[in-house]
């Protein structure tokens, strides 16, 4: 007792103090292992199969496998591919009755003060109410048991929106080809023991465990906001004031300029942004403006294959489908109507040509998410011009050439074999003999700037113009709906200009040649946003992360451009497009059946 007396008064308790103060915490992730239930990505939706909850491709398939560090604690987040589809843990609860609704993890007596779940939730009643999303039991290598009632609102949030709780700190955010999606990291004190079991018990939602982790008390640290802009932009403009709308007469060429996700909000934050006044894009000094409803059927808030189908067929359907009506009966796109008429057809898009926007205008699925199928209807369209990014380029090659799809057709191949010439950059697409269809599947980087798909469009120009009988075109810019989703100004920013820059050389072709139909339109409204410059100062808000029923703008310029003034629906556009070139949108076809699961 003296000896430890000594040692203490010299201060060995202080030491030992100050060193302890500066130890990092320690964690265990723990493998889900037997307790996992389902994949993080899903083929099928609503097959019964689950895969994620069930929805296809609105699904958890971008988190990327291996060690995910969250303010330093490391959540070990499993690969389908090696796990036989087992990598996460999803109960279904009332709305996915026939999901799992209970789950085990096995802990090999690991010790920890605190619990870590990565988690979300789907189908949650509205926070305030705070009802159960699930049980959590905790127990222990001594037989006894910590219990945590996990409520959305206060311990778990909805991964489809941003908000965050008290315990659901939000950590993790991508845009899943469908959605902005979360995870949310929340902490539950244990007794200290040795664990031997996680146990997951499902209520009054849908609760989505990506991993979890045993360790030391530490401050989970959430995602910010940055609402600010700061980069500066090249910003198009016409050569001279465009002339009124030229008399009643049929255009032999249409262009149609689609901005994913880009609302009135999006264009108005541009504008002030850019040029400190609304009213000075080009598309805003088309001579015809009006608004658009972009509701889908059977709901208020589409998604872009739903939309796309409604810009391209005239026709309403269920989100998800593709070229299909409600009853997956195949509708005919304006696009494909040029084609059999002998016009010359072009899309182009920032996304992968695969993606739901400009797929809505040759493919007919009954889910966005079949990749493959999408790609096999690409092959068979026919188009002079498709071109979108790199990421849709494994959807044309079987897995024994690199790719990913789920037969052994060499998609790509054949179109090689067809004539179709295959470039990855802008040079490649300029110097392409005139003679030759286009596949494209732009490399990284080479559609980051404002002006990448303006070069694609005048690129496109010269060549679908070559057709004595006319051309159909459609442009895309995707990375309007990421700024939406994101919440990401700069996205929202330089995806507009990218647009603006695109209708830009659509015009000045149009000015030029006087026969062509410019038109400027959105899919649908992402992210609610908001923006006013005051004393110069610009103030920006967005509402959500996800997709809204707010109407978006339509402007248009040339011959039929009167035709689209006012308010009106997404539908009309197809119908008073092929209106005007006397064409006949036929009815609904044969049933499309799902690909074989």
């Amino acid at each position: 007792m003296k000896m430890l007396a000594f040692l203490l008064s010299a201060g060995l308790s202080v030491s030992f103090s100050a060193q302890c103060a500066h130890a990092a915490p320690a964690f265990t992730p723990l493998p889900l292992g037997t307790g996992a239930t389902t994949a993080f990505a899903d083929r099928q939706a609503d097959d019964r199969q689950g895969g994620w909850t069930d929805q296809g491709g609105n699904d958890l398939s971008v988190m990327k496998p291996g060690t995910l560090k969250i303010s330093g604690i490391p959540f070990s987040i499993l690969n389908d591919a090696e796990t036989g589809g087992k990598s996460c843990v999803v109960l279904g609860g009332p709305q996915r009755s026939y999901l799992t609704q209970t789950a085990n993890v096995p802990v090999d007596n690991v010790q920890g003060a605190y619990l870590y779940l990565l988690h979300g939730a789907a189908w949650c009643p509205p926070a305030k109410e705070q009802k159960m999303t699930g049980v959590l039991f905790v127990d222990y290598a001594d037989g006894s048991t910590s219990e945590f009632h996990v409520r959305c609102g206060r311990d778990v949030a909805d991964w489809a929106k941003p908000d965050a709780y008290k315990n659901a700190v939000r950590v993790w955010t991508a845009y899943n080809n469908n959605t902005q999606v979360s995870l949310f990291a929340s902490k539950f004190k244990l007794k200290g023991l040795a664990v031997k079991a996680v146990r997951l018990e499902a209520r009054d939602s849908a609760w989505m465990v990506a991993a979890m982790t045993l360790g030391d008390d530490t401050r989970i640290a959430g995602i910010k906001k940055r609402l600010t802009l700061d980069k500066t932009y090249t910003a198009p403009a016409l050569a001279a004031p465009l002339p009124a709308v030229p008399a009643r007469t049929a255009p032999k060429n249409i262009i149609l300029v689609i901005g994913d996700g880009m609302g009135a909000g999006a264009v108005k934050l541009t504008a002030l942004y850019q040029h400190k006044a609304e009213g000075r894009l080009v598309m805003e000094q088309l001579p015809v403006a009006g608004d658009c409803h972009t509701v889908s059927l059977g709901s208020n808030v589409t998604d872009s294959a739903a939309a796309s189908t409604a810009l391209a067929t005239g026709v309403k359907t269920k989100n998800g489908h593709l070229g299909l009506d409600p009853d997956k009966r195949r509708l005919t796109s304006v696009a494909e109507l040029a084609r059999q008429q002998g016009r010359a057809v072009g899309i182009i898009t920032s996304d992968a040509i695969t993606g739901a926007t400009p797929s809505g205008f040759y493919a007919h699925v009954g889910s966005r998410s079949y990749y493959s199928q999408v790609a096999t209807f690409a092959a068979a369209c026919g188009y002079e011009v498709l071109i979108g990014n790199a990421n849709g380029k494994a959807w044309f090659a079987p897995k024994d050439k690199g790719g990913k799809r789920d037969d052994t057709r060499d998609v790509l191949g054949e179109m090689e074999a067809a004539g179709y010439a295959v470039i990855e950059n802008h040079e490649a697409f300029e110097q392409a003999p005139s003679g030759r269809r286009v596949l494209g599947f732009m490399a990284k980087g080479t559609l980051d700037n404002e002006t990448c798909l303006s070069r694609l469009t005048d690129a496109a120009l010269a060549r679908l113009s070559r057709n004595d009988k006319g051309f159909f075109m459609m442009v895309e810019c995707t990375i309007t709906d990421g700024g939406g989703h994101g919440n990401n100004p700069e996205l929202t920013v330089r995806g507009t200009l990218q647009v603006d820059w695109a209708v830009h050389s659509a015009v000045e072709y149009a000015r030029q040649h006087g026969d062509t139909l410019v038109l400027v339109t959105a899919d649908h409204e992402t992210g609610a946003l908001t923006s006013n410059l005051t004393d110069g100062k610009l103030a920006i808000d967005y509402a959500t992360t996800s997709h809204t029923d707010m109407p978006v703008r339509i402007f248009a310029y040339g011959p039929g451009a009167e035709r689209f003034g006012g308010t009106i629906d997404n539908t009309d556009i197809a119908k008073t497009v092929a209106s005007l070139w006397s064409l006949t949108l036929p009815p609904p076809g044969a049933v499309q059946d799902d690909p074989a699961k």
